[in-house]
């Protein structure tokens, strides 16, 4: 299931040097500690691209993002509210594919979602963006599977493309195979300065940023407190030039 609202303040193309910002917000959108930081990094960093995971969908979501598009891929609902990930962009969505996991978490028997967006860039090509929180509490061998279903979807994209999110790569098997997946498709690790500000379950990063085809100009952890479980990363990018 998704959402999307029009933003015709937002209705253009991303600009050769763009920026997004990557964040697990842990649900907590609406608590007045979250809200607060979060309106502080959207006016310090101006990101012009949003990945959120565990974000909330509620009648005030449009308000909490001010001159922005946006999509969700839900995976939980509650009474008003609805959860899963968010994806925003100051430019045009020009299409919007969400997907559901296969198998159900253990224990929670919830599905995770994922969002596919593509934006056009003033160059005249288009960015393709993925913002996952990948599916937990299951084997190895689900969490490769539900990634392969992800992989199939992404072999026939061409040109820029960014993945980012939680993975939940907590074991050596989940980080090797995310590893492989990116060399699969030609993308890329983001080397993320202040990386001890990502969230880890014993001693691996949780949150990783891939991409392709673009200039990465810099990436870095903000450490932003308790107002969630995980720090967002953010990252700023440069188109590179289209060959003739």
């Amino acid at each position: 299931m998704k959402r999307a609202i029009d933003n015709p303040e937002a209705d253009t193309e991303l600009p050769d040097t763009f920026s997004l910002l990557c964040w697990n917000v842990h649900k907590e959108m609406g608590r007045p500690p979250f809200d607060e930081t979060f309106r502080y990094l959207l006016h310090r960093y101006r990101p012009d691209l949003l990945a959120l995971q565990e974000a909330v969908l509620d009648p005030r979501t449009a308000r909490r993002l001010p001159g922005y598009n946006y999509a969700a891929a839900l995976n939980i609902g509650m009474g008003r509210k609805a959860f899963g990930v968010l994806s925003a962009g100051r430019c045009r969505f020009t299409q919007t594919v969400g997907i559901k996991t296969a198998r159900r978490e253990m224990h929670i028997a919830t599905r995770k979602s994922l969002l596919i967006t593509v934006h056009p860039l003033r160059n005249g090509t288009q960015l393709t963006v993925v913002n996952l929180h990948a599916i937990n509490f299951v084997s190895g061998a689900i969490f490769i599977e539900e990634t392969e279903r992800l992989l199939e979807h992404l072999r026939p994209v061409r040109g820029a493309l960014i993945v980012t999110g939680d993975f939940n790569t907590w074991s050596k098997k989940r980080l090797l195979y995310l590893e492989t997946f990116a060399a699969t498709i030609g993308l890329s690790a983001a080397k993320i300065a202040d990386g001890h500000h990502i969230k880890q379950l014993f001693d691996k990063p949780l949150d990783h940023l891939y991409y392709r085809d673009l200039q990465l100009e810099e990436a870095r952890a903000i450490d932003t407190g308790k107002v969630s479980d995980h720090n967002p990363i953010y990252a700023k990018f440069s188109v590179c030039s289209t060959k003739t």
